[in-house]
């Protein structure tokens, strides 16, 4: 067996979350930054963002250029876009159309800063997950149009419209059914792969039982990380105090979308490949997120959450290159 085999691969699983992404992106920049590089990558939503963005340059000087374009104006727009818009799509929607947001300005941010035309031009493997309507089930797709496939897989349901890929089907948000795709990283994986997991959602998917959010499983795959939440008291996710329809809506999608996630994930974090990393749950238990986001649409804390996301993840690397030195590359 030759040492490239024996040493396997880094895979990176990058979930969604709307503008906690942010976090997200600080934590890449860390991991880069320490010198852990991702062979593959595996992202849903707003994860897949980033994970294109970093798979066409996987460096670290390409993560902080991904950390910069958060703090960016034209981020901001993508994800909050201004009132005026939001007006114009509503009249849309009453004029028929499928999604209360133009996703025009997202294809151009992509095109502005993916580098690519088709995912299999990216200079590593991205696999980017979608929810298909019409066969009722997640898809990771490893080539295709990647603005198509890119802007499928953030189109939340109501807010944008589907996406119609070359398989002639009508696609849609990851986080519908699969939202952090470590199960579709799982099946690719070899016995001797790293599977590094970044859940950013408010209410993550990837903790067990008793555990810090995002000290799912630890370096060595024999415990659960510090086992409790620091002093700081238990996480509990925000809740947004929006009124209206389009709310209700919202809120009982990400309910149904949450039992769907915690499904896809089931058993796959006991399996010892997978390394989950600090939540901004652990973050702000740790006191280095002293003000959490309203909700997923939330760009006020980007700053906060790039800086929190590389605090809690510079500081869990130092932490496992002091008790498991051979686990860090």
């Amino acid at each position: 067996m030759s040492d490239d085999v024996a040493i396997g691969r880094t895979i990176f699983v990058l979930g969604g979350g709307g503008a906690l992404g942010a976090y997200q992106a600080g934590a890449l920049d860390a991991l880069l930054d320490f010198g852990v590089v991702p062979d593959v990558i595996y992202g849903a939503s707003v994860g897949a963002l980033n994970g294109a963005f970093l798979a066409h340059d996987p460096s670290r000087r390409r993560a902080a250029e991904l950390a910069r374009w958060w703090t960016s104006d034209q981020a901001q727009q993508v994800l909050v876009p201004p009132p005026w818009q939001r007006m114009r799509g509503v009249a849309a929607a009453l004029a028929g159309a499928e999604g209360l947001l133009d996703p025009r300005p997202l294809r151009r941010m992509i095109d502005r800063h993916v580098g690519a035309h088709d995912i299999a031009e990216l200079a590593i493997p991205l696999h980017v997950t979608t929810t298909c309507l019409d066969c009722m089930q997640a898809v990771h797709h490893g080539n295709g149009a990647i603005a198509d496939v890119l802007v499928a897989s953030c189109a939340l349901p109501g807010l944008f419209p589907a996406v119609r890929l070359l398989d002639g089907h009508r696609h849609v948000d990851a986080g519908v059914l699969c939202g952090v795709p470590v199960r579709a990283a799982l099946a690719d994986a070899g016995p001797a792969d790293r599977i590094f997991v970044l859940d950013c959602a408010l209410a993550p998917v990837t903790c067990c039982p008793g555990c810090a959010a995002g000290e799912a499983v630890s370096a060595d795959a024999s415990a659960c990380g510090r086992g409790r939440l620091p002093e700081r008291g238990r996480y509990v996710a925000p809740v947004e105090s929006h009124r209206g329809l389009l709310q209700t809506l919202l809120d009982s999608f990400a309910v149904a979308r949450a039992g769907a996630n915690v499904a896809d994930v089931g058993d796959s974090l006991a399996d010892p490949r997978v390394i989950v990393l600090p939540h901004l749950a652990d973050a702000w238990a740790a006191g280095q997120l002293d003000r959490l986001p309203a909700g997923p649409r939330d760009c006020s804390a980007v700053h906060e959450l790039l800086a929190a996301g590389r605090a809690a993840t510079a500081k869990w690397l130092e932490h496992v290159a002091l008790t498991s030195p051979a686990f860090v590359r």
